[in-house]
């Protein structure tokens, strides 16, 4: 059994782990809860879908929401909004006044836009934008929810979403006339793929995609055909409530739709109960999808494609043919034997050893800083890590799309231009074999990291009116005890074993390191960085024990904290997870 549990506590080591990949990031307090609960207690923290929906943002014009009430003032357009819908979605990910399951269910949200990708710059519509970010996160949560709820059932809604209608041209497939693009991302990105990347057979004959043929591309088109965006949002989804696109009935093609072998010759045709005088109705052409997803989702390999998926999110990039016959394997028959619902496939996969077994310190393996942060993960968990709190988003708006624009700045500048990836497939990161995460570094993208990093300390330790307030000096009173802030290896072995991945026996000595983590000359460089840069004293180590323990010079005090925030955050280590 693959996927066996762990038991036991988690300790501060797999809980801080457990907390970066399933949530945006932990506080120090938030380890410190979590490593003395078992997995179970865990997962019932991190999953308790007790949680309200976030308060939308605001119109800075008229200073009121519009995403529900179409409100949008004189001077500004659905188009022109986009920016704020942004900010929000970012500020969203950085909020630690939420319980720790709100970042878990917005992190689900996260991945399913990695995974139904939708660029801002072609739907233009932030209303439309909303409508698809909340339908994520209504099936973020699947697990207590009725059978509507589930990764089967998201993939019907997201055929009708007026988001992707308009970003994969499905409103202008008609009878006739089919448009193609999103019945072949449907079968290629979303629901079904084309098999174990690495390992794609070279010679298919042309038209075959081994778990599909461009057969079911041009039948799954003609299913899907007559779906009409609907921007007065007065087509109701009666599942979510969410507005949908509309049915197009005259545009609908209603003829037999002949699929391959791939599909045991599968034909799919309208429910004829479903009709009126043998014409098709909302209800026909809707049952139409039904049936398409439920027969790409009945072949084996479609769970074990969409646990792949999560795999690579939330584990790690490479998936071997052993871990595929295994692991991903276990997690599809989960997913399967769950109607398709994901929280169940993530809870188990959270509370396993192999999600935790690189603890046993070896080096070698691929689970601890094994994934390159997004830039979103890395901004988001720099502020999560330091607790700090942006301007509030509701009552003082415009300071918070200041800060939040300027972050999103800041993400473009390391190559995530948020909502709006490079390619249609989405994000490279989360597609492109065989780098995936490693498609988030090259030298201009790590500087630009690095340069993040100095400026966010640079700005608050400055007082920057439009960047959060931090006191580094009470930060530390606040997360370490009193022995460990007055030794300066001791808090820089504290805040390494907070803030990085990997971080097992830990010394200053090289002739006692076994290199099995950070290593001692990398501790030596952050000693160096914290209290010798520029060398103010005869005895810096003594020195700050004694400006810590008397409280004097704090100012001295608050500088050396920022250095050290900074000499950890600009490191490789630190761009891992």
């Amino acid at each position: 059994m693959p996927l066996t549990p762990y038991t036991g506590v988690l300790g501060p080591t797999r809980a801080a782990h457990l907390l970066r990949r399933a949530t945006f990031g932990p506080t120090i307090p938030l380890i410190q809860q979590f490593e003395t609960l078992t997995t179970a207690n865990a997962l019932a923290l991190l999953f308790d879908d007790q949680i309200p929906d976030p308060e939308l943002p605001i119109n800075p014009e008229t200073g009121q929401d519009w995403l529900l009430t179409g409100q949008l003032g004189e001077e500004v357009s659905l188009r022109g909004l986009n920016d704020n819908l942004l900010m929000w979605l970012i500020g969203l990910s950085c909020d630690t006044s939420q319980p720790v399951s709100f970042s878990t269910r917005e992190k689900i949200v996260y991945f399913f836009h990695t995974h139904f990708t939708t660029k801002q710059n072609k739907v233009g519509n932030s209303r439309t934008l909303y409508f698809q970010n909340e339908l994520f996160r209504q099936f973020a949560f699947d697990k207590n929810k009725t059978e509507e709820f589930s990764f089967k059932s998201l993939l019907k809604k997201i055929s009708v979403d007026n988001a992707m209608l308009r970003f994969l041209d499905g409103s202008q497939n008609v009878k006739g006339s089919p448009n193609e693009n999103y019945g072949r991302e449907l079968m290629e990105l979303y629901a079904i793929g084309r098999g174990l990347e690495g390992s794609f057979p070279a010679d298919l004959p042309q038209g075959d995609y081994l778990n599909y043929t461009e057969q079911d591309v041009q039948a799954a088109a003609r299913v899907l055909s007559g779906i009409k965006l609907d921007e007065t949002y007065q087509t109701i989804d009666i599942d979510t409530n969410l507005p949908r696109g509309r049915v197009a009935t005259g545009s609908h093609d209603n003829d037999p739709k002949q699929f391959s072998n791939r599909y045991n010759d599968t034909v799919i045709t309208p429910d004829p109960t479903l009709l009126q005088n043998g014409q098709p109705t909302n209800e026909s052409v809707i049952d139409e999808i039904s049936q398409l997803i439920e027969m790409i989702t009945s072949q084996q390999e479609s769970a074990i494609f969409i646990c792949r998926t999560i795999y690579r999110f939330y584990v790690y990039h490479e998936v071997t043919q052993n871990i595929q016959d295994t692991v991903i394997t276990e997690m599809a028959a989960t997913l399967v034997a769950n109607g398709f619902k994901i929280q169940p496939v993530l809870e188990e996969l959270f509370a396993s050893e192999h999600f935790y077994d690189a603890v046993a310190m070896d080096v070698n393996d691929d689970k601890y800083g094994a994934i390159i942060k997004s830039p979103l993960d890395l901004v988001a968990g720099i502020y999560r890590a330091f607790n700090i709190n942006f301007a509030n988003h509701v009552t003082d708006y415009e300071l918070f799309y200041s800060q939040m624009g300027g972050i999103s700045q800041r993400m473009q500048k390391m190559g995530q231009d948020y909502y709006e990836p490079f390619e249609v497939a989405g994000y490279t990161a989360y597609h492109q074999f065989p780098a995936y995460n490693r498609n988030w570094i090259s030298s201009n993208y790590l500087a630009n990291r690095y340069d993040l990093i100095r400026n966010i300390f640079v700005m608050m330790s400055n007082q920057n009116p439009e960047m959060p307030s931090f006191d580094a000096v009470q930060f530390t009173r606040d997360n370490v005890d009193n022995a460990t802030g007055a030794d300066a290896r001791l808090l820089i072995m504290a805040y390494v074993q907070y803030l990085f991945p990997v971080q097992f026996n830990l010394t200053f000595n090289p002739a006692a390191d076994d290199n099995s983590g950070i290593t001692a000359e990398r501790l030596n460089y952050f000693l160096q960085a914290f209290l010798y840069e520029p060398q103010l004293d005869a005895d810096p180590e003594g020195e700050w024990t004694n400006r810590w323990n008397a409280n004097y010079e704090m100012d001295v005090v608050e500088g050396q904290l920022i250095k050290l925030f900074n000499s950890l955050l600009q490191t490789p280590e630190y761009q891992l997870m």
